[in-house]
């Protein structure tokens, strides 16, 4: 069992190395991003120290890359770009590294922050962020969706984005409170029938596999399958019928309606049992709805398989009687034609 205080995972190593690893420029990309304008020049030049302006440089030309500030060591940067640097803008120098003092730094930061017309993190945005993932949520609450809104977000507003933990906990914490929104409205919509039907379904270790809808194949269309079907479909008809009340109150998209439906496929039913009934009902309700549509598809298909089939049988016995019938005009004549004669 993880840690109680174990953070979401929100991004792989390769996709947070993407976005906060120093970056690891080719050839063509130190030309695009370490290539300095005149203005950018300017504020290298400035720096007091050959040092400071190559590291300035570097700052330059890493944020154009990521829109991120790095605490660059001289140990961790690519040996490739302090040469580039030298060779493009210092030709006749010789380069020796010296510390870079935070106060250094930070005055760095701020000169390119203004140039680019950027804002630093502050806590202050927090909120910003919170609200911008809870709309994005109830579109798709898919990690990797609203992770990909967000730094999207950040970017428009020119925002530089916090530190990975900074963003897991605010992630974290939109999402949970979604999730505990989606269960209020749940709960404060069922009544207590609603609820019973529900802990029924519940209290059946094979309620997975029995509402689970049969694959829309011409063989499963026989009278007793369908039966069955239709059986299914009259049990769940009164959680569906609430479901589809709750939908326009749960402000979500058919995208996360099939989701959560999904997530009880993780579970087992002794699980589900267990889970908090805000989280179960929901589950529950998203698989009901989404096993209904299903088995009323079935039932449309199996209707129309069978129509196609007795209209081919009645077409089949049209012809078969029309044929016998010319059949039998046929010799009629051939007999009245004999006896004219």
């Amino acid at each position: 069992m993880p840690a109680p205080n174990k953070r979401l995972t929100i991004m792989s190593e390769d996709e947070r190395y993407a976005l906060y690893g120093i970056p690891d420029l080719s050839e063509s990309q130190q030309h695009e991003y370490l290539s300095l304008t005149n203005i950018e020049q300017e504020i290298i030049l400035a720096r007091s120290t050959l040092s400071a302006q190559i590291y300035c440089a570097l700052q330059i030309g890493y944020f154009k890359a990521k829109h991120m500030f790095f605490d660059l060591e001289w140990s961790n940067i690519p040996e490739e770009d302090i040469s580039f640097l030298m060779e493009m803008y210092f030709p006749d120098k010789y380069f020796l590294a010296e510390p870079i003092t935070q106060y250094e730094r930070y005055t760095q930061i701020k000169l390119i922050t203004k140039l680019y017309g950027y804002k630093l993190w502050s806590k202050d945005y927090t909120e910003l962020l919170y609200s911008h993932i809870i709309k994005s949520s109830k579109k798709d609450i898919n990690i990797s969706f609203i992770l990909a809104e967000l730094i999207h977000f950040i970017n428009s507003e020119k925002i530089i984005r916090p530190g990975y933990t900074t963003l897991q906990d605010i992630i974290s914490k939109a999402m949970t409170a979604e999730r505990q929104r989606l269960g209020d409205v749940i709960m404060d919509s069922l009544d207590d029938i609603s609820k019973q039907v529900i802990e029924q379904l519940l209290s059946r270790d094979d309620v997975i596999s029995y509402l689970a809808a049969l694959k829309q194949d011409s063989k499963d269309f026989g009278y007793k399958i369908m039966v069955q079907e239709r059986q299914k479909l009259e049990t769940i008809k009164p959680l569906y019928l609430l479901v589809k009340n709750l939908i326009p109150k749960l402000e979500i998209s058919r995208q996360n309606l099939l989701y959560y439906a999904d997530l009880i496929n993780y579970y087992t039913v002794y699980e589900l049992r267990n889970l908090k009934p805000k989280q179960s009902y929901l589950y529950v309700l998203c698989y009901v709805w989404q096993r209904y549509l299903q088995l009323t598809d079935n039932l449309i298909n199996a209707f129309g398989y069978h129509l196609k089939q007795f209209d081919e049988e009645t077409k089949e016995t049209a012809e078969k009687n029309f044929t016998k019938h010319a059949r039998h005009q046929q010799v009629k004549s051939s007999i009245i034609g004999t006896y004219s004669i």
